[in-house]
Parts: C-alpha cells; structure tokens; sequence
C-alpha cells in the first residue's frame, strides 16, 4: 500500500503546477475575461530562460526568423545575390550566472511577457469575440512553443534543485521534502491573491469591471491598469512555479505547455472566479493522475489507457453537466463583432476554368509542387470543416484533426484489416468520424465560446490518448498503413500509374483524387451557406435565445454543424491516410489541431475562399513550397502560424479572405468613379453577417 501512497504524494509536484497555472488563469479571467491558453507556454518559455541563463550565461533575443532573411531571399531570387546581415540571437553574460541573479532575469522576462499579452494582444481585442480572444491565446501558445525549440532544442534539459529534496516518511512512505514546501508556497500565493481582490481597492475594482465595465470606468476604476496588473501577476506565477518545479519534472518544450489542459479542468470548477478552487482542484488533479498511473502499471483490473490524459476530459464534462456553462459572462463597454460569414458567389464559369487549371497543375507541374497542391487541398477541406462549425455556428472547435485522424486509422483499419474495398470503406471512415462529431457535440451542448474550447481540446487529447496510440482499431503504436484508393480497379495511390504527366512520385492519381473531393467539399459548404439550415446556423451564431424564440431548434442546428464539420475532417483525414499510405499517431495529435485553427483564422474561418486561402498557409502546401524559393520556411512554419495569427486578429478579424474581398471592392469602386459609373445595388447575401 505504501507505494501508491508515496505515489499519490510525489504527484503534489505535478499537481502544483497544475494548481498555479489554474490561479494564474482565473487571475487573468477575472481581471480581462480571457482564458490564455497560452499559461502555461509562458511558464515554459520562462523556465528556459532561467536554466539557459544559469548553466550557459546566454539570454535570448527575439525575433525569429531574421526579419532581413525575407527581403535578402526575395531580392537574390531575382538575381540580385544579397546576404542578409547578421542579428544576434543572444546577449552573452559569461560561462553561467548565479541561481539569483538568473531567477531575476527570468521572473523579470516574465514580467514583460504579461505586459505583451495584455497591451499587444489582449488590450486590442477588448471589444472582439470570446472566440477570437480563445484563438489569439492558442496564437500565444503556438509562437512560444516555437520559439522554445528554435532557441533552445527540442531535448530535455535538467535543472539543479532550488528547494531541500531530501526524503521524508510521511504514512510510511518516503517522499522527497521539497514537494510540500512548493505546496505551502501555492497555498501563501492563493491566500495572497483572495485577500487581495477581498479586502483591497484593487481587487474590488477588478471585480466590478469584470461585472460591469462601463460603470466601473464612470466610477474612476481603470479596467486596462488592473488587467496589466494581473496578467503580469499571472505570468510571474507561472514563470516562478516553472523555474520551481524544473528540477522535479525536467525541462522539455511540451511538457508545462500541455498541462494547460488540466489546469483549465482544475480553473473550471472554480468558475473561474474561485483561487482556492483552482489551487486545491489542481493538486488535486496532479495528485490522481500520478496514481492512476502506478495502478495501470501494477494492477491488472485497471485498463491501460492512459486514464491520467483521460482525466481533465471526465472533470470537464462532469463540470459542464452540472453547472452548464460555467464561464461567467462580462460586462462590456461596445457589442463584440463577429467574423462577416459572407456567401461566396458561385460563378460555374469561374469554377469550370479554376477546376480546369487545378487538374493541369496537379498533372503537370514539378513533383515537388504537385506534393503541396495535395496538402493543401486537404488543408482546404479541414479548413472548411471549421467554417461548418466555427464560422456559420460560432462553435469552436479544437478537435478536428482529432476527428480526422478518427477517419484516418478507420480507413486503414477497414481496408486493410477488414478486407472493405475502398469504395465503401471510405465512406464509413466518413461516417465514423461523423459519429465521434456527433458525441462531442452532445459534450458541447451547454456550452459555447471558451467553454467549448476546452471541452473540443480535452476530447482531442482525449481520442489521441484513448485510441491512436494503441494497437488495434483506429489506432497503433508504431507506424499505421492505408491501402492506396482503388475504385472500379483503378487506383489514385501515390505511386499509383497515370497517363499524363511524369512518372515522379507523388503520382497525379492521388491529386485528380484530392481535387474531385476538395471541389466537392468546397460546393457543398457553399451551398449549405446558402440553405436554410444555413441561415438557422447564422441566427443560432448571432443570438441563440433569438433564434430559440424564432423556432430555431438551437440543439439540433448544434448537433448538426458537428456532425458536418466532423464528417468533412474525416474525408479530409481519410485522404491523407490515402495520400501517404503510412502515418503515426502524432500527425493527428492536438498540437496540430491548434495549427489548423490558427491558420484558419488567418486564412478567414467563416468563408470558402477563406478556407482556400487556409489551403495555401497550412504545413507544407504550395504556399510554403513557394516560400521556399525565398526563405526556408520549414522550421519556422508554427511560429509564423502564431504570430501572423496575433496580429490578424488584432487588424483583421475577417482574415485574408475579408481583406481581399474589401480591397477588391476598393478598387472595382476606384475603377468605376473613374469610369463614372454608378456603385451597383448590394446584394442580399452581401449584407448578412
């Protein structure tokens, strides 16, 4: 019995970390109204700063790439053989740095870090959604995730004990002394931060702006001073619990990062208003799971299922059931405006010719492009599935690479396992992961905006964990294999035989294949946009009791855009099973999930042109085999995903697609005041947002 004892106490290292970054967020959330997924980057970020600054004496100096490179890149590709200058990447100190002096200029890197989020990220999307404000956070998360493996590596690190390790026996079991001093050090933080918004000014007037901020501001309280406060606050939790538990956990780039997950669960029962709440939920949470994975190890009758990863996901739910949505709403000076979910006309002409001159270029062009074309094709379709979910019903969801991969190892687990052809094994891929869309729907039914995100990014990780990583049906874990697509004996592999074009792999088959469904996916959410269901859709996105009270049935439409959205993921997962014929479980994994919707953001998450603008930005499409020409884009694809994602919703929340609409309009009105022509009547589906 001692040594699930002794295991349940040592997971108070885990559990601190997990309760820290669950006061650091409801800390922010009470003061901005944003649940930063990004906590627990900045805690990572900081913590290699710290260890960088200790053991080598080097501090690293952003930004990333060089911003010259571009220019230098796109000058010699017309010849003119520049290189561009050297910036340095680091300020060096000397071989290392005291404990002290490096834990200052960490916490203080942490100090400016909080400053950032809050005045160039946060501060500018003060009046927008609570989506947007969610997806900017994952940009936060995605750019310091970045960063961390360009500056630092991607191997561990150790970190040298800041605190008295040495055992102690607690009911018979030894555990090591430093995991109850970092337990005290939580409990005085919490304490400090519920006497301080209790009894102080400060906290009083960062409670009633959170209620009401227009009156909070005609009372004289400042809503921006007291949110930098706290984001600053938040962040220097986060970077000293980080520098703190280093030496228990080790140094590596995803794992502080991907505890964001639990500290959001341990957040949520704490309404995101309660710290004692978080901290306690948090250890708490830190605590199980380190038994739960002894017991997988030790007991037969437990499943081994990685129940620790499944945990966060079970709390959320069970949360979401009781409660409902249980993200408080705020007060608000001006209306938030949602992304325009404008009706992209369809011209058959346009179509036909754009049709035509996609098959010549998946025919003909250099292997290396045709390869791009393919990806982002399949970027198209999963792009269009968030516009399903996200842009027409306001639903996000974190999830849909997940659901992709669903379809992915269902396909090979039909064709090449069962024996299905191809013809009717995709379809039930499809179907499938329709079925997993339809169950997280049914999570996401009290639930919206934040709230949603967390429930969609537990289930992602929870499938990932639950099912991909395992032998057997829609899993494995070494490599998966998908037969080539076959049907009515031809195959569309990727080095299936094809008359036209060259004998190169990837072989046109598998593009002509990709371009038939991608075209089809793209008319499909197109004219779903302009059904009824799909102006259900946008009145349950603009106002859910309005359109309950016009005899929209809100449940249904929900269910509905899951469903769809799930179902188009699957295609889009099952073609790329079939398009590299083997694959791991990590190309479905969660990070990439938050990549897809940064870039769809970027790209314009409530159109189709937006989704085919997605197309060209997603990890190696034709955009970055182009970009290659003038820089190697390769490394930096996540952090130019996150950062571009940061400031397009900063300028632009309608994303490229928006920006090029206007400036099209922009011009074609220029071009007819100079011809004297009349502005043209707007047309109905223009208007609709």
């Amino acid at each position: 019995m001692s040594i699930y004892i002794q295991f349940l106490l040592i997971g108070i290292g885990t559990g601190v970390i997990i309760g820290a970054l669950a006061v650091g967020l409801t800390l922010s959330f009470r003061a901005s109204g944003v649940i930063n997924f990004g906590h627990g980057a900045i805690a990572t970020y900081v913590t290699y700063v710290f260890v960088e600054m200790h053991q080598n004496g080097e501090y690293p100096i952003p930004p990333l790439p060089n911003p010259l490179a571009m220019g230098a890149g796109i000058a010699n590709w017309f010849g003119a053989n520049l290189d561009a200058p050297d910036i340095p990447t680091v300020i060096h100190i000397g071989d290392g740095t005291s404990v002290g002096m490096a834990a200052a200029i960490a916490i203080a890197t942490s100090v400016l870090l909080g400053f950032a989020a809050h005045f160039l990220v946060f501060r500018p999307l003060r009046y927008a959604p609570a989506t947007a404000k969610v997806v900017a956070s994952i940009g936060i998360l995605l750019t310091l995730q970045a960063i961390v493996v360009l500056r630092f590596g991607s191997r561990p690190k150790q970190a040298e004990p800041l605190l008295p390790d040495e055992p102690v026996t607690v009911l018979g079991a030894d555990i090591p002394r430093d995991r109850f001093l970092l337990l005290a050090l939580l409990l005085i933080v919490t304490f400090v931060l519920w006497a301080a918004f209790r009894f102080t000014r400060f906290g009083i007037a960062t409670r009633a702006a959170a209620e009401n901020e227009e009156t909070a501001t005609l009372l004289g309280y400042s809503a921006d001073f007291q949110a930098a406060v706290s984001w600053i606050t938040a962040s220097m939790i986060a970077g000293g619990v980080g520098i703190l538990v280093a030496p228990i956990t080790g140094v590596t780039p995803a794992r502080m990062t991907l505890l964001i997950v639990p500290a959001v669960a341990a957040a949520m029962v704490g309404a995101f208003s309660s710290f004692w709440a978080s901290a306690l939920v948090g250890v708490a949470i830190g605590m199980v799971q380190s038994l739960i994975f002894i017991l997988e190890q030790r007991q037969s009758w437990v499943p081994d299922l990685d129940l620790s990863e499944i945990l966060p996901l079970v709390l959320i739910a069970a949360v979401m059931v009781v409660r409902g949505d249980v993200i408080p709403g705020r007060g608000a000076i001006r209306a938030e405006r949602l992304p325009l979910a404008y009706a992209d006309r369809i011209r058959p002409l346009a179509v036909i010719l754009f049709l035509i001159a996609m098959l010549a270029a998946v025919v003909w062009l250099p292997f290396e492009y045709r390869n791009g074309l393919n990806n982002s094709m399949i970027g198209v379709m999963l792009a269009l599935s968030l516009v399903v979910a996200t842009g027409f019903v306001g639903q996000i969801s974190l999830a849909q690479v997940a659901l992709a991969g669903i379809a992915a190892f269902g396909l090979g687990s039909y064709v090449a396992e069962g024996g299905i052809p191809f013809l009717l094994g995709y379809p039930l891929a499809v179907i499938t992961a329709a079925g997993f869309g339809f169950l997280v729907g049914l999570l996401a039914l009290r639930s919206r905006g934040p709230s949603l995100a967390i429930v969609t990014l537990g289930a992602g990780i929870a499938i990932e964990a639950v099912l991909f990583r395992r032998d057997g049906w829609f899993g494995t874990s070494g490599i998966a294999t998908a037969d080539a697509p076959e049907i009515f004996g031809i195959e569309f592999g990727f080095a299936s035989a094809f008359p036209l074009g060259d004998d190169k792999w990837p072989s046109p088959a598998v593009g002509v294949f990709i371009l038939a469904v991608t075209a089809a996916a793209c008319l499909f959410v197109a004219r779903l946009r302009r059904s009824p269901t799909g102006e259900h859709m946008l009145a349950v996105r603009a106002n859910e009791r309005a359109a309950a009270a016009a005899g929209v049935n809100v449940a249904r439409i929900k269910l509905a855009a899951f469903t769809l959205s799930a179902a188009i993921a699957g295609a889009a997962g099952a073609l790329k099973a079939g398009q590299l014929g083997s694959f791991r479980p990590d190309t479905f994994g969660f990070v990439a999930s938050l990549v897809l919707v940064a870039y769809a953001y970027l790209g314009g998450i409530s159109t189709v042109s937006g989704a085919l603008w997605t197309g060209t930005l997603v990890g190696a499409g034709i955009g970055t085999v182009v970009g290659e020409e003038f820089i190697i884009l390769g490394r930096y694809e996540t952090y130019i995903a996150g950062t571009f994602l940061i400031a397009e919703l900063a300028l632009d929340a309608d994303g490229i697609a928006g920006s090029t609409r206007r400036f099209n309009r922009f011009m074609a009105a220029r071009l007819r005041r100079m011809l004297g022509q009349a502005r043209p009547p707007i047309a109905r589906t223009e208007m609709v947002s």
